[in-house]
């Protein structure tokens, strides 16, 4: 049985950070595939790329990860700065351009798939139609990151807009997830938690927005979960973080599927891959135990110091 399919571009990306320039595969299809089969779960990517760019998908491949590819005239290129030194707690800024963008997504590309989830990483507007979406929806779960249905591409510079399908998009999805910017963009309320009751209303059962250095917030049957961050160290690569967060996220929902959901375990496991994801170039590919001793040994300190500080 297939677990995930995850439908979006795996891209080229030309990552900058203090000088420093690398070249990665990129693209939520490749950051959140790669750490749902590093947890162990059967994974599928439905992809678009131009025939001299099907290197990028050998870590997929590498990784028995079913690809299915559709060739593409272009793809997806995105070059990102991030500006100033990462250091935990701290925000960054990214300056994001994009050189050319892939064919969008049609019916026939999906059709013959049945995932017991569906995760949409749309990059920017137009590369899944509607359509799609509301025929996803008659087939299996549906979680979608509203990223890139609000990324608006002229000249190669990315500027972020309001997606005008929004409710009617999102009336077929039962697990929606956002950052904090657009969350405000989307719902037009400044308090957090307003902006996750309406993204709820539009029909999402499950909403999460995630905050940075001030961790993430889930919302589910009118309860609010608050997740703290887990601080990284050493941050070397922020690329791909929230698709990380919502790999964590996926793997935890489908382990309690059919038992009660214990959202504060699944928020906290998310943001621990998320963290450990920071610390390295590229996507995660450690283990479930490995994230699991990252939490437990967090969760060890937090316990003594608070146990210390009560002494005084």
């Amino acid at each position: 049985m297939l677990d995930v399919c995850v439908i979006g571009h795996v891209t080229r990306d030309i990552i900058r950070i203090n000088n420093r320039e690398k070249e990665l595969p990129g693209g939520t299809a490749y950051y959140s595939s790669m750490a749902l089969k590093s947890l162990g779960l059967n994974v599928a990517v439905v992809t678009k790329i131009a025939h001299n760019d099907s290197y990028l998908l050998d870590d997929l491949n590498r990784n028995n990860i079913s690809v299915v590819v559709k060739m593409s005239p272009k793809t997806t290129i995105f070059a990102n700065s991030y500006d100033g030194y990462l250091n935990p707690g701290d925000y960054y800024t990214r300056t994001q351009k994009v050189r050319s963008i892939a064919a969008p997504f049609s019916i026939e590309d999906i059709a013959d798939i049945s995932p017991t989830i569906f995760h949409i990483g749309s990059l920017t507007k137009g590369d899944i139609p509607l359509d799609v979406l509301k025929f996803l929806a008659r087939k299996s779960i549906i979680s979608l990151d509203v990223q890139g249905f609000l990324r608006e591409v002229a000249q190669g510079s990315v500027k972020i807009k309001d997606w005008d399908e929004k409710r009617d998009a999102l009336s077929h999805i039962d697990i929606v997830k956002a950052d904090e910017t657009e969350a405000k963009i989307l719902t037009g309320e400044e308090d957090i938690e307003k902006a996750a009751k309406t993204l709820s209303a539009f029909g999402p059962h499950e909403v999460i927005i995630t905050l940075g250095s001030n961790g993430s917030l889930i919302y589910c049957k009118e309860k609010f979960y608050r997740i703290p961050p887990c601080l990284q160290e050493r941050i070397i690569d922020p690329t791909g973080c929230g698709d990380t967060y919502m790999a964590g996220y996926l793997y935890k929902r489908l382990e309690s599927i059919g038992s009660i959901l214990d959202f504060n375990k699944i928020g906290k496991f998310s943001a621990s891959i998320a963290s450990l994801k920071l610390g390295r170039y590229g996507p995660f590919k450690g283990s479930r135990e490995e994230v699991e001793y990252s939490l437990e040994t967090r969760d060890e300190f937090e316990s003594f110091n608070n146990r210390h500080w009560k002494r005084w």
